[in-house]
């Protein structure tokens, strides 16, 4: 209870101190609150009235006396437990809210009239029941009524759970007015008021919105008939829910309660009372005749009616409005046998449901000339538009535009087919086989823009395929089924590609699209050749590595020739017979991945590089985490250790011998000197000199070094002793120290021998590492590059 609902609650409490004590007076405004949870406009006043009504003791009040018959004249409000005898007038449709529970409910209401007035009834959802066992003009007898202010301020009575509807026979009250309703002819409509008409919908308009200061109104304007004349019925707000609920279509007719008829500049149209009924019936009215027109005779022209196949549907773009708010628009194209016309929607329109092949017909919309097109016209739907998808029309007609219903879905080897002409537009589905990062770009115009490679494939093949700009930003992934509509074929490099852009619309395929479609496993099986390291070769393309990650390198920044920034990242990896590096290139430098993990390398560019092949991931390569049922079957990272990686003493050391494992004792440490200023745009080495650092190869003079931690070891075992130097990322695990807090010491220091002393503890310490062997030919011996430092004792 807020403090201002408490200060109200005591004010009122003056009406009854008397009567009741303060607390209980509150429980009864609890008890209150919850009983009438499922009535959504009852407000906190009307329950703290009947709670003061409860003790207050009015006259008038006949809280005892279940199901006495008042007369309308004099009920008072917070009568309880009444009846009401009378003639029905009117009953409204049936609406839907949710409640404060989040619940649906359901509302309608009565009118009734006994010989001293008419009051409106309002029924709740579990009073439905009665809906089917009323008409208009039976006298009723309405039990168990509470009489409320309504929201107008005028009375009201309001059915509760246990109210119930009786029909009375018509001798229970002769003195009722006897009841008629008059229908009014559309043509005889000639000043405001409420009118019974019986009519034929000859157009039902798309929802619209209109925003208006808070709120959205909600609107459908339907276009009815009769044999006099034509006339436009509105719907508003919870009003438009009827379409659905009734399930009214063109060319039903209907009768309609209660309708409020309002002249605007000189004109007449209807719409929806709150007390008033939508009745479907078989009603005899004239039939309507609708002209429909063909695409192919396209001029400038209002209210046209247009019918066909949808042919193309793009994506919704969405735009700012000049009010600040935001817009929605979409464009189709839609042929029927005479030509095809592109169409555009708006706003609510644009969420139809609608899908390529279906059969449209587009009401009361415009044929403008296209300015934008050349030597065409497009249809725009504005205001008052209606869309029928998939309409009842003529088997005649109907059989003529299935022919024009050719969406055959292309497969990947016809799309590939180098005879046919660049530029066709295809429809294609296929899984997602390869799939790049998105890549940022410049237009010439200045703009930007950004694309993505993926590789599509069915059980045919694989096509490369670029997505342009909001078609890049895709949440599907590798094996996720796509469908493509209208992709334009390209000559890439000596192979079709298909090009992606605004023309196009990317979909998930239904299930039944995707019957024959291979699973993701059997694309990959089919596409790329399992290899092992050991049996690469020199420039093999479509390889399946199946590795685990031994070492992560530190990313390299460079300078391209022609200026731009780069990033470079080596990362080792290996199997049971072999580990190999893979370069990382610009935004694939950021792994996911750590050492240890299984991972998946895809059709990577294989080189031999200073007598070694490597590995470059490359755009048309894929790298990613293994998932869990390859991993199972990937050998685990100390079964390819204990493979791998040979344990050598090290007098028995050669001066080729790579990845081998040595176990020694730390004779000798360097911790005199251990960082080593490098260049950040060539990372050669720079020395420092009385102008400062100046790098002799890019000849430019350094304000902020990168630095290198290097420190040498000597190891030795019972055969023998080797110097041993651990570099990077290894010399900061020997150390227990990153390099930044170690140049953060030296700062502090200005000694950069200020950690020799800790670095020289680890004289005597056991050291297990992976390395590689180097003839150093300064020194005339074998020397060891540690790779993995694999544990100190």
């Amino acid at each position: 209870m807020t403090s201002e609902n408490e200060e109200y609650y005591k004010e009122r409490y003056q009406e009854v101190k008397d009567k009741v004590e303060y607390k209980d007076f509150l429980k009864d405004i609890e008890e209150i609150t919850i009983e009438n949870s499922e009535s959504p406009f009852i407000t906190e006043e009307q329950v703290v009235n009947m709670a003061v009504e409860k003790y207050a003791g009015r006259e008038n009040i006949q809280q005892t006396h279940t199901n006495q018959v008042q007369k309308i004249s004099s009920l008072v409000e917070g009568n309880g437990n009444i009846s009401i005898q009378g003639r029905l007038l009117s009953i409204s449709n049936i609406k839907t809210f949710t409640t404060k529970k989040g619940r649906e409910g359901k509302v309608a209401n009565l009118t009734v009239q006994d010989t001293t007035g008419k009051i409106r009834v309002v029924m709740w959802t579990d009073n439905m029941k009665y809906m089917s066992r009323i008409n208009e003009g039976d006298i009723v007898k309405i039990n168990n009524l509470e009489v409320r202010k309504g929201y107008t301020g005028d009375l009201e009575v309001q059915m509760r759970n246990n109210s119930s509807i009786q029909v009375m026979p018509e001798e229970v009250d002769p003195e009722l007015p006897k009841f008629q309703q008059n229908i009014t002819n559309l043509g005889d409509i000639t000043e405001d008021g409420e009118y019974n008409v019986i009519v034929r919908i000859t157009k039902i308009a798309t929802l619209r919105e209109i925003k208006k200061e808070d709120r959205t109104l909600k609107i459908i304007t339907i276009d009815v008939m009769d044999a006099t004349g034509n006339m436009e019925f509105t719907l508003w707000n919870n009003d438009t829910e009827l379409v659905e609920t009734l399930e009214l279509k063109e060319n039903d007719t209907i009768k309609i309660i209660k309708a409020r008829a309002q002249e605007r500049n000189g004109t007449f149209s209807l719409s929806n009372s709150w007390n008033g009924r939508i009745v479907k019936g078989d009603y005899d009215l004239p039939e309507y005749h609708q002209e429909i027109f063909k695409i192919g005779n396209a001029t400038e022209k209002d209210n046209v009616t247009i019918l066909g196949v949808l042919t193309k549907i793009y994506d919704t773009i969405t735009f700012q409005k000049n009010d600040g708010t935001e817009g929605h628009v979409r464009s189709i194209e839609v042929t029927d046998d005479t030509g095809s016309i592109r169409v555009t929607l708006w706003n609510k329109e644009t969420e139809i449901a609608m899908n390529k092949g279906d059969i449209i017909k587009i009401e009361g919309g415009t044929i403008e000339f296209d300015d934008y097109s050349g030597d065409s016209y497009r249809y725009n739907t504005g205001w008052n538009a209606a869309i029928v998808l998939n309409p009842d029309i003529d088997e005649e007609l109907k059989e003529k535009l299935e022919q024009i219903k050719n969406f055959e879905v292309a497969k990947i080897k016809d799309i590939l087919d180098i005879d046919q002409d660049e530029g066709r537009e295809v429809d294609v589905i296929g899984r997602i086989l390869a799939m790049n990062d998105i890549r940022e770009f410049q237009r010439v115009d200045g703009t930007e823009g950004q694309v993505r490679s993926i590789e599509l494939a069915d059980e045919t093949g694989v096509v490369r395929t670029s997505l342009w700009d909001d078609k890049a930003d895709i949440n599907q992934g590798l094996g996720d089924a796509l469908k493509i509509e209208n992709a334009r074929t390209r000559l890439g490099q000596g192979t079709m590609e298909l090009s992606v852009g605004k023309s196009s619309r990317i979909t998930i395929p239904e299930e039944d699209e995707i019957t024959n479609l291979p699973s993701y496993q059997q694309l990959e099986q089919d596409r790329y050749n399992d290899r092992t390291i050991s049996q690469l070769e020199e420039n093999e393309t479509n390889t399946k590595l199946r590795v685990r990650v031994t070492t992560i390198n530190e990313i390299n920044t460079f300078t391209r020739a022609d200026g731009r920034d780069g990033k470079v990242r080596a990362v080792y990896v290996a199997d049971e017979t072999g580990e190999i590096q893979v370069s990382l290139w610009d935004d694939a430098t950021d792994v996911k991945f750590t050492e240890g993990s299984a991972i998946i390398i895809e059709n990577p560019v294989i080189q031999l590089q200073e007598n070694k092949l490597r590995l470059s991931i490359s755009g048309s390569s894929t790298i990613r985490q293994a998932r869990p049922e390859e991993a199972e079957l990937m050998p685990t990272m100390h079964e390819i250790e204990n493979q791998l990686f040979v344990e050598k003493m090290i007098e028995d050391i050669e001066d080729d011998d790579q990845h081998i494992k040595v176990k020694g004792n730390i004779q000798e440490i360097n911790g005199e000197k251990i960082l080593y200023a490098m260049c950040p745009n060539c990372n050669k080495r720079i020395v420092q000199s009385e102008e400062g650092y100046i790098c002799d190869h890019c000849g430019e003079k350094i304000e902020e070094p990168d630095y290198l931690m290097i420190i040498q070891t000597v190891l030795q075992d019972e055969t023998g002793s080797i110097t041993a130097t651990f570099f990077r990322k290894q010399a900061e695990e020997l150390i227990q120290t990153t390099t930044d807090e170690v140049i953060e010491i030296f700062q502090q220091t200005g000694d950069e021998s200020s950690m020799s002393s800790k670095i020289e503890d680890l004289i005597g310490h056991e050291a297990t590492i992976i390395a590689d062997a180097q003839y150093n030919d300064y020194n005339e011996d074998i020397r060891l590059n540690v790779r993995r430092l694999v544990i100190v004792l």
